[in-house]
């Protein structure tokens, strides 16, 4: 399938981005409107025309919260921050180009003030692993104190907290809590604390799970772990040696 670009790895890549407008994470007309000015053969446009529509949405955004329109900016603040995440994509070739960190402050800004706006249980988390921690969500699907399902979901190799977004909700609308978390290699993980994958994923698993079972509402008997992308091999992995993955 093609979308806007012959080019396979740009199609899918619009796709990715596009396909988030089922949770709201995108709008197809901002993401046709982004393509149609890019070139195939400059990833520098690809760059540019995210960060110029994701700057765009993110004044109006805050334009939107100074007004009071709260549904309208966590709308806007969420799209942002997914075009923030989509505008790093190929800069990854050169890990020390300084824009990398500068987008992911912005996304995870921006994110973080949808999450903040939202009407659902959802919370910032911060799990302790080794010295340190791993930042994450937790929403919230059971009342407080009642004890229900629970999935921890995770990224892979490129992408972020944000769009796993679109799994928790799918997650709270099925009565089961999520923890979403990013993990070494991941995210800001490696983006702020510099901390790269390890193979043995379980050594990250299991303080995600002791973690998990300090929230009342985490059923210990019903533990799940979902990886996207790069995180479907991780999870297998992960699950092999942790036995509370049910």
């Amino acid at each position: 399938m093609k979308m806007v670009f012959e080019k396979a790895p740009l199609s899918f890549e619009l796709l990715r981005v596009a396909g988030s407008a089922v949770w709201k994470g995108a709008d197809i007309g901002e993401c046709l409107s982004a393509a149609y000015a890019m070139h195939e053969d400059d990833l520098e446009t690809w760059y540019a025309e995210w960060f110029k529509t994701a700057e765009r949405l993110h004044a109006f955004a805050d334009e939107c919260l100074e007004a009071g329109l709260v549904v309208s900016a966590r709308e806007t603040y969420l799209r942002t921050a997914n075009y923030y995440r989509a505008s790093e994509f190929y800069l990854h070739g050169n890990p020390k180009d300084p824009r990398i960190r500068e987008l992911s402050d912005k996304s995870m800004h921006c994110f973080a003030e949808a999450i903040r706006l939202s009407e659902l249980a959802i919370e910032p988390i911060s799990i302790p692993y080794e010295d340190t921690t791993l930042p994450g969500y937790f929403y919230r699907a059971t009342h407080a104190g009642e004890r229900g399902p629970t999935l921890i979901v995770q990224t892979g190799f490129d992408g972020t907290i944000v769009e796993l977004h679109g799994y928790a909700l799918e997650a709270l609308e099925r009565g089961i809590n999520c923890l979403a978390f990013e993990g070494p290699g991941q995210g800001r993980v490696i983006h702020e604390q510099g901390l790269p994958f390890r193979p043995d994923w379980e050594k990250v698993i299991t303080p995600v799970v002791d973690y998990a079972l300090t929230i009342p509402e985490v059923d210990p008997q019903k533990i799940a772990l979902m990886g996207i992308s790069f995180g479907g091999y991780l999870a297998p992995r992960a699950a092999a040696f942790e036995p509370r993955i049910k």
